[in-house]
Formats: structure tokens, C-alpha cells, sequence
């Protein structure tokens, strides 16, 4: 098992990653310059990464849903300016048919990075009250997430991503966050029994 160092160092290591990945790609000015500010929420906006992987919203009107959609060839075409290549992209119009997170516009794409380690990237794009509404909530639980154990949070999540069929399905980042927010245990069957419980 790793060292409480080790996962310190991972995640910083990766924290530098993903701020560079935004910007030496450029998908960050691009999604600044068409549709406004992005937020990088998630565990890259949490300084809690044990993965590569990015989670953006922003504040987009519903009736856009055309450009989102348009908007998947500017991100391809974004990648392959500066070497890199879109290897997945899957787009969901989370108004037609609602999304365990909401009505929205998604974008979920999949690359490499120039020095070829995979990425995944989501980017939901929210009506601008529901955004303005899901921000105060980021920034609540900002909060309560520095007052935790935050090894104990990349610990939980490291080994949840290593059993097999496991993470996304027993347990997710969300249900570590607010195990560990309740103090409820340090392990992770104690927090399937607190799960279980909610």
C-alpha cells in the first residue's frame, strides 16, 4: 500500500498536470472564449486527484443545445492544433432526458496527453441559475472538504479504484467526500456500512 507521502506527492503531481493540460492545450481559453468562465470542479478543483481525470461546468443556456452539440468539432479540432488526438467524445442533451445530476449539456471526451497518458474529460455545461445554484454548493462543500482528513480521502479513493468493478458502483468520490466530512470511519467497509445506513 502506498505511502501517506506517496499519495501527497500523486496527487500534486497530477493537480500540475491537469492545470497544464488545460492550458497547453487550449481547451481551457476555448471554452472560455465561446460559451464564458469555466470552473474546474471535482477532485482537480479539490486538490484530491488520484487519477487523470477533469470535471468543468459552466453556465450555458438550454436552447444552445445546437452549438454544445457543433461545439464537438471545435474541441477535436483544438486537440489536433497543438498534436493531440480526440479519441473518444460523447455528447448528452441532459434535457431530453434528465441525468441523475440534472439538466444539462455534456460533453465526456477521452485523449492522451503529449507525453501519451490518458485523460478523461467532462464538461457540463448548466442553465445559468442552476449554475449559480450548484457554485454555492461547490464552494459549501470546498469548505467542509478542508476540514477533513485528506489523506484519509486519497486513501479511501486510491484503493476503491483498484478493486475490480468497485469504484462507480459500490462507492463513489461523492460518498467518500461525505463519509469523510461525517468523520463516519476510515476504511472502505465502514463506509459501505455508513452508506448503507443513509
Amino acid at each position: 500500500m502506498a505511502s501517506s507521502e506517496t499519495r501527497s506527492a500523486t496527487a500534486r503531481a497530477l493537480r500540475d498536470e491537469a492545470r497544464a493540460l488545460l492550458a497547453d492545450t487550449g481547451l481551457f481559453a476555448l471554452l472560455q472564449d465561446r460559451f464564458g468562465e469555466p470552473t474546474v470542479i471535482g477532485s482537480a478543483g479539490y486538490d484530491l486527484m488520484v487519477w487523470r481525470d477533469l470535471d468543468i461546468d459552466l453556465a450555458i443556456d438550454a436552447d444552445l443545445w445546437r452549438d454544445w452539440m457543433a461545439f464537438g468539432g471545435d474541441l477535436a479540432a483544438q486537440l489536433e492544433s497543438v498534436g493531440l488526438a480526440l479519441h473518444t467524445a460523447h455528447y448528452t442533451n441532459a434535457y431530453v432526458d434528465f441525468h441523475p445530476m440534472g439538466g444539462g449539456l455534456h460533453w465526456s471526451l477521452g485523449f492522451r496527453d503529449f507525453s501519451g497518458n490518458p485523460w478523461s474529460v467532462g464538461i457540463w455545461g448548466w442553465d445559468p441559475f442552476d449554475y449559480a445554484v450548484r457554485q454555492a454548493r461547490d464552494f459549501s462543500l470546498r469548505t467542509d472538504l478542508n476540514g477533513c482528513d485528506r489523506d484519509l480521502i486519497l486513501r479511501l479513493k486510491t484503493e476503491a479504484r483498484e478493486r475490480d468493478n468497485y469504484f462507480g458502483v459500490k462507492v463513489t468520490s461523492w460518498d467518500i467526500y461525505q463519509f469523510c466530512i461525517a468523520k463516519a470511519g476510515d476504511s472502505l467497509q465502514a463506509l459501505e456500512k455508513w452508506k448503507a445506513r443513509q
